[in-house]
């Protein structure tokens, strides 16, 4: 009897034991995923310890381990919990049997006994995760580029080669004989085992693209999946926890997500910002329960998109919502992967660090949660013309910044970016990109589709008008090629989801109105921050419409003669949109500067012009001989002045741009709005020049004003025909009574 009570008190313990195991981990799950929900950005830590570029990383399975391998040819081991706890740099433990060259992948056995590590030296090394020493060498026709470990087997993992081989390896069997899966003439560039099933491999292709293999029946590919013709190279495959979907990362494309049993895609993911073209990426599923996936550009940032707005029952998705853009690395992002139990992503690439982020502050690190990053893109100073050849010494052990390895990178994705066809086939392969070490020459391949066309006929599939945009919106060069090329990667991109219901013209002008509308604010807020540093305004304006209103009334109440009633205030006989009055605003804030600039030049005094408009909030004036510029005036002068010209006897017309933004935008005045003052705001001069702007217009004012009231004295009695401003550089009654 006390047997039995005894026995059924540890059941009643194991049973509630259970429960709050299962109430824990969904209470970390709904954290994690409350935080990654409301994220805008991420807390960021880097890890040093490599001494090259760190090409390959890989997580345990229970998260408790990182593995890192690059050019330096070493296997490092990370603790996680201990190098997210240490406040100072924590030593990795090294692998000690070393590759002969870069290593590419990585993978861990599924009870964490072995790391496998496959590199540019045809070697896949099997490691003892207690020991560190070397337990087997696998040896291939070429350099193996990918590796898969079976989640449900302790025995079976794959290499993928670029001798264009899939292979399985079984450890009972020893290292010889492997059964082949698949044979191509092209480069396998990924391979991935099913998480739940070990009989199914997705597999990336130079030439074939994304496949899925059953090793019982591999005479041919169970599902070949959506084949993109213009690129067909696929770098990287990648299955969810329970393998209900697929992410497939193709060249020049941003991610592709399926459904392993259906060749149509669900959904393709798109920013106009990301580029994927000249280095070996992947992508990766993250959060608890895989809502988001994540993928590094050529850009230097990452990318991480939600599924919220994803029907899994539908296909052929576009889904271009913002996605959380991570800054902080200083070249490409080539790898990223997620730890599930600790809510953890980790990023490398072209650098020497890893780049931890986690929704969670800690002590040491950086950035913000809620809030996006103050510099959106990196701000060191990109290099333009690095050597072809690369040459690695690692026997100095330096863990500093590589600037000639900056230097190689970004020049490759600039070139490649410029001499890019967009009019030819995308779809021949490409090398592994990454540098060679016992080499002086980089073992990145050139692409084939170099362009030898001539900037003319390059012009022609460029995007139009993109150099017509502010460069606020293109912080550097690399970020205004991308844009150059926007028109064909949007097409691309289409073409990734089949191209269906889906009218690229109009998503290109969407994107140019939101670009122009993303200018136009940053200039005003730089007007806004400039006019609060000349005159220390306590109530600086929060809006720009709020500017427009305020800059008007106090126009009006200078240029009001004294004799007149008060107007009524400026918000009560507004007619037109707060929009429109900006936009008039800064047209007369422009021609005061032509005007006033051409009149200190030649020191001489212009007329004035008659017939002021009634409804008009500001002086108009003559622009009569503004053709004629010395040589010291500033070349954007006269073409301003002609923009304004034009602006004042053409205020209805759009130009072609205004036409496309039409289609996309709800309220079309807007849209007409927004264009028109981009294009005057990207023209103006710096803010530099905003000190003498304003001392000339306060000169202008009360110049405006002493003349007027001179013409009152002078006219007393007299009706005249219309009112007459004179505007001079002095301010003598002498010269008022000339102008009259």
């Amino acid at each position: 009897m006390s047997y039995a009570r005894g026995g059924s008190l540890n059941l009643d313990h194991a049973l509630a034991a259970r429960e709050l195991h299962h109430l824990r981990t969904n209470l970390e799950a709904g954290i994690f995923r409350q935080r990654l929900h409301a994220a805008e950005n991420l807390y960021q830590r880097n890890l040093a310890g490599h001494y090259g570029c760190v090409n390959a990383l890989e997580f345990s399975h229970g998260g408790e381990y990182l593995a890192s391998g690059g050019d330096d040819k070493r296997v490092l081991l990370w603790h996680v919990d201990q190098t997210l706890a240490s406040v100072g740099q924590e030593e990795p433990n090294v692998m000690y049997g070393e590759h002969a060259s870069n290593i590419f992948c990585l993978g861990f056995d599924s009870h964490n006994k072995y790391v496998f590590s496959g590199g540019n030296d045809d070697l896949v090394i099997q490691h003892d995760l207690g020991t560190g020493k070397n337990l087997n060498y696998f040896s291939h026709d070429g350099p193996v580029y990918g590796l898969s470990v079976d989640r449900t087997s302790t025995n079976l993992f794959s290499v993928a080669t670029e001798h264009g081989e899939i292979l399985v390896y079984d450890l009972r069997a020893g290292k010889t004989d492997p059964q082949a899966i698949a044979k191509c003439r092209t480069p396998f560039n990924a391979v991935e085992f099913h998480p739940l099933n070990g009989n199914f491999l997705a597999t990336a292709n130079a030439k074939r693209g994304a496949q899925l293999w059953d090793l019982r029946h591999h005479t041919q590919a169970l599902c070949q999946y959506n084949y993109i013709t213009e690129s067909p190279s696929c770098m990287s495959v990648r299955f969810n926890c329970n393998g209900s979907l697929l992410l497939t990362l193709h060249r020049r494309l941003p991610p592709i997500l399926y459904s392993p049993s259906s060749s149509e895609p669900l959904c393709s993911f798109y920013h106009d910002e990301y580029f994927n073209s000249c280095t070996m990426k992947s992508c990766t599923f993250a959060g608890p329960q895989d809502e988001l996936v994540v993928s590094g550009s050529d850009n230097f940032n990452m990318f991480i998109w939600r599924l919220d707005g994803v029907d899994l029952e539908k296909k052929n998705q576009w889904i271009d919502t913002l996605p959380v853009i991570l800054t902080g690395h200083r070249s490409i992002v080539n790898q990223v992967r997620y730890n599930r139990q600790r809510c953890l992503l980790a990023s490398s690439g072209v650098e020497k660090i890893i780049k931890f982020w986690s929704p969670f502050s800690q002590h040491g690190w950086e950035g913000s949660l809620t809030e996006p990053s103050d510099t959106p893109y990196c701000t060191r100073t990109l290099h333009r013309n690095a050597s072809d050849h690369v040459s690695q010494d690692f026997s100095t052990r330096n863990m500093e910044e590589d600037q000639v390895m900056l230097a190689f990178f970004d020049t490759l994705v600039q070139r490649e970016l410029e001499t890019w066809n967009c009019t030819s086939s995308t779809g021949n392969a490409t090398g592994h990109q990454t540098i060679s070490s016992d080499s002086s020459s980089a073992s990145s391949t050139e692409h084939s589709e170099s362009s030898t066309q001539s900037e003319e006929e390059q012009s022609e599939v460029d995007t139009p008008n993109v150099s017509e945009l502010s460069w606020l919106t293109h912080p550097n060069r690399i970020f205004y090629l991308i844009a150059k090329k926007r028109r064909a990667l949007l097409e691309l991109a289409v073409k990734g989801t089949g191209g269906q219901h889906r009218n690229v013209e109009q998503l290109l002008a969407r994107l140019m109105g939101e670009q122009r509308q993303v200018a136009t604010q940053a200039r005003i807020s730089e007007w806004l921050e400039e006019t609060h540093r000349l005159f220390g305004d306590d109530d600086l304006p929060t809006t720009s419409a709020e500017a427009a209103a305020r800059e008007r009334c106090r126009r009006e109440s200078i240029s009001q003669p004294a004799s007149r009633s008060p107007r009524k205030p400026p918000e009560l006989r507004m007619g037109k949109s707060t929009k429109s009055a900006f936009i008039q605003l800064e047209r007369k804030r422009k021609l005061m500067r032509l005007r006033f600039a051409a009149i200190k030049r030649r020191r001489t005094v212009r007329r004035p012009r008659r017939g002021l408009q009634e409804n008009d909030s500001a002086v108009a004036y003559d622009t009569e001989g503004f053709e004629e510029e010395d040589d010291n005036a500033p070349p954007v002068a006269a073409n301003v002045a002609n923009d304004v010209n034009n602006d004042n006897d053409n205020e209805g017309d759009d130009d072609d741009d205004d036409d496309d933004e039409e289609e996309s935008n709800s309220n079309p005045d807007d849209s007409t709005s927004n264009t028109s003052m981009e294009a005057q705001l990207s023209q103006a001069p710096s803010t530099s020049n905003s000190l003498h702007f304003v001392l000339d217009a306060s000169e202008a004012n009360n110049n405006s004003q002493m003349a007027e009231n001179n013409n009152n004295k002078i006219n007393n009695g007299i009706p005249t025909a219309g009112a007459c401003h004179s505007e001079t550089t002095t301010s003598t009654s002498s010269s008022s009574q000339a102008n009259i």
